[in-house]
């Protein structure tokens, strides 16, 4: 037996569900917009990060569904079955998002031995199903692999000196604080109980933001 337990605020339940959708369309339109890179300059970092905002997509999508159905706001599912479903759209949600950030580090690092590339995707299966809090083990993963990236876009700030790496730098660094947002919100600290709602939302925002500073950046380099 599943438990469900959806966290934030009951007050910003459906909100919740709409950027994540909101997300999941940014994502598409970077996806999009990089692709459109790749088909001009034939850069196989453009392909990485097409295949990447993609899976970001479809992780954003299970992840907005399955809220919206156990939130009722798209409508009702028999107790019986909400465990499945949360199992089914979170296990997808995490899934996908975790495979892209993978896909993100092996570029922006240069990682060309399949030996690594396997070894990385082989250590993040166990890793999330031998943890007690599959919150905790999604976030705290997403907000290492973030900081990684962000680290790689600031080393390449520092080297190209553009004002869309600049952009590219920030945006990843919104996301890796939008995820140290959700991890704080996740941990059970009686100083955090009053701000916890808040910090939530915040997450929400954040990560929105983020996404469409990438998206702004691409567009950027798109049309020059």
């Amino acid at each position: 037996m599943v438990s469900v337990y959806l966290h934030g605020p009951k007050w910003f339940f459906g909100a919740d569900a709409s950027l994540m959708a909101f997300s999941a369309l940014i994502a598409f339109c970077v996806a999009f917009a990089s692709f459109r890179l790749y088909r001009m300059t034939k850069e196989k970092k453009y392909a990485f990060f097409t295949a990447s905002f993609i899976l970001l997509t479809l992780s954003f999508i299970s992840r907005a569904l399955t809220d919206s159905i156990l939130e009722e706001i798209m409508f009702s599912v028999p107790a019986q079955y909400a465990g499945l479903v949360f199992f089914a759209g979170y296990v997808t949600h995490i899934l996908l998002a975790l495979t892209a950030y993978l896909l993100l580090i092996i570029i922006t690092h240069k990682i060309t031995d399949k030996r690594i590339i396997a070894l990385l995707f082989l250590v993040l299966v166990p890793s999330m199903l031998l943890s007690g809090s599959y919150y905790l083990s999604f976030y705290g993963l997403s907000v290492i692999f973030l900081a990684f990236i962000s680290i790689a876009y600031f080393q390449n700030y520092r080297k190209v000196c553009s004002a869309a790496s600049c952009l590219v730098f920030i945006a990843f660094v919104l996301l890796t604080l939008s995820q140290v947002q959700f991890l704080l919100e996740g941990i059970r600290i009686l100083s955090l109980e009053i701000v916890r709602p808040y910090v939530y939302v915040a997450a929400h925002i954040t990560q929105a933001v983020g996404y469409l500073v990438i998206l702004f950046a691409l567009v950027k380099t798109l049309l020059k």
